[in-house]
């Protein structure tokens, strides 16, 4: 079983937001459970903390003193290129570390890689980085048909004994692999394999959202050599909507440091707006914190409803944005969920009104909206709802105005509209500004 430099007390990390468990309730950090494969895979919806746990699995690793090169997946630019630079960049700490003639090999290959290349352009993140050094050669497997060159998982061998030399893990960090190309993800197969066949002391921790899973089995299909099923590769590990207990010890946890007194209702009311996203918890917590503080009563309920009011406030253009960037079938069933508040939408009354020559365009959009993190499924009902409660009311209240202001519904389009006694949108009846509306 891989443990390395995420061994459970390798080192001690500032208090987070929360502790994320599992369906299981084992904690997801790999500060606090080790990796069970070699490479590690994060994924969960967008605001649900991915960044957060490649953060504390990086901190964890840095002080367990192992070689971290940590870099953000483009679409633009190849990733042996970021981690290419990103090495590069670190090369004057690791001849400090490990003297000048251990590097040297390193450095040797990192110029045979980079032989020939082209500088590279990108508006891109490199954690640790960008000097001009590129490697987009040829080396190792020919790079036909979108198959991987083998760069990566030379880099990483060479990292690995480097390492050795000082008894040092190596661990590759690759965040928002969303991005990545079809070769990007290919190559992360690759060295997964790799690490998984020999057994290294070397480590690949990736996050990305909840269609990574899916596009890394699609690459793995068309790679040569990596056959296994991406669970065989790969420690996945989801990063879940927070349940009440863990969000309730995130809220209390920074009014205790600044000795604030709350109500306990106002803490639930926090919670409950929070809606177990750890990205608006957060901001909630900062908010209701900055108001409480300068109240003789601390956080009651007065302060815990103005924090979530100016919040709302304030994320209102980030709701019309994700409203607009959002297709037509998407925007439709927006505000289907919409019209059933906090009930949620279940899903096979969706199914059924759109016909069977609709399902799979409703199910892409339904997919992609819980995607971007904007829409939650239960487990259980398969019913839809609004992760965010503030963008809930932001839709009701844009379609109600909206069809006010023309005097007729919304002109939306419906999928499966005119299919087995589906109404179009134009056909529902909406309500008026700041209601719900209603079909």
């Amino acid at each position: 079983m891989p443990a390395g430099p995420f061994a459970t007390g390798s080192g001690r990390l500032p208090e987070y937001v929360a502790v994320r468990t599992d369906s299981s309730g084992r904690s997801i950090s790999l500060a606090d459970y080790p990796p069970q494969r070699w490479a590690v895979l994060l994924t969960g919806a967008q605001g649900m903390g991915k960044s957060v746990e490649l953060t504390r699995a990086e901190l964890a690793a840095r002080q367990a003193g192992a070689i971290v090169v940590r870099v953000d997946a483009s679409p633009r630019e190849a990733l042996e290129d970021r981690f290419a630079r990103a090495v590069t960049q670190d090369l004057g700490s690791l001849r400090k570390q490990h003297g000048f003639r251990a590097v040297r090999k390193l450095n040797k290959l990192l110029k045979t890689l980079s032989t020939g290349s082209k500088l590279s352009h990108s508006g891109g993140d490199v954690r640790v980085g960008m000097p001009p050094l590129t490697m987009s050669v040829n080396h190792g497997v020919e790079d036909t048909a979108g198959a991987p060159t083998g760069q990566l998982t030379q880099l990483a061998d060479a990292l690995n004994e480097l390492g050795q030399k000082k008894r040092r893990a190596v661990v590759l960090m690759v965040d928002n692999i969303d991005v990545a190309s079809d070769r990007d993800l290919s190559a992360l197969n690759e060295l997964s394999a790799h690490l998984e066949r020999t057994g290294q002391p070397a480590h690949l921790v990736t996050a990305g959202g909840q269609k990574a899973v899916g596009r890394l089995l699609a690459a793995s299909q068309k790679t040569t050599g990596v056959e296994s099923a991406i669970a065989q590769l790969y420690d996945i590990r989801e990063c879940r909507p927070l349940g009440d207990d863990e969000a309730l010890a995130a809220m209390r946890s920074p009014l205790a440091k600044l000795r604030i007194p709350a109500e306990a209702a106002a803490v639930t009311e926090l919670v409950d707006a929070a809606n177990g996203s750890p990205q608006r918890l957060q901001a909630l917590a900062a908010t209701a914190t900055a108001m409480a503080a300068s109240q003789p009563l601390g956080l009651d309920s007065r302060v815990a409803k103005a924090a979530v009011e100016q919040l709302t406030s304030q994320s209102r253009p980030l709701y019309e944005a994700l409203w607009n960037n959002s297709s037509d079938g998407e925007k439709d069933l927006l505000a289907r969920t919409a019209v059933r508040g906090t009930r949620g939408l279940a899903m096979s009354s969706v199914t059924q009104q759109a016909g069977p020559e609709h399902w799979a365009a409703v199910d892409s959009s339904r997919q992609s909206l819980k995607s971007r993190g904007i829409l939650r499924q239960g487990e259980e009902s398969g019913r839809l709802r609004f992760a965010d409660p503030g963008m809930l009311r932001w839709v009701q209240t844009h379609v109600g105005q909206s069809a006010a202001h023309l005097g007729v519904a919304m002109p939306t389009v419906t999928l499966g509209a005119g299919s087995n006694g589906a109404r179009p949108a134009a056909a529902r009846r909406t309500a008026g500004p700041g209601q719900a509306v209603t079909r």
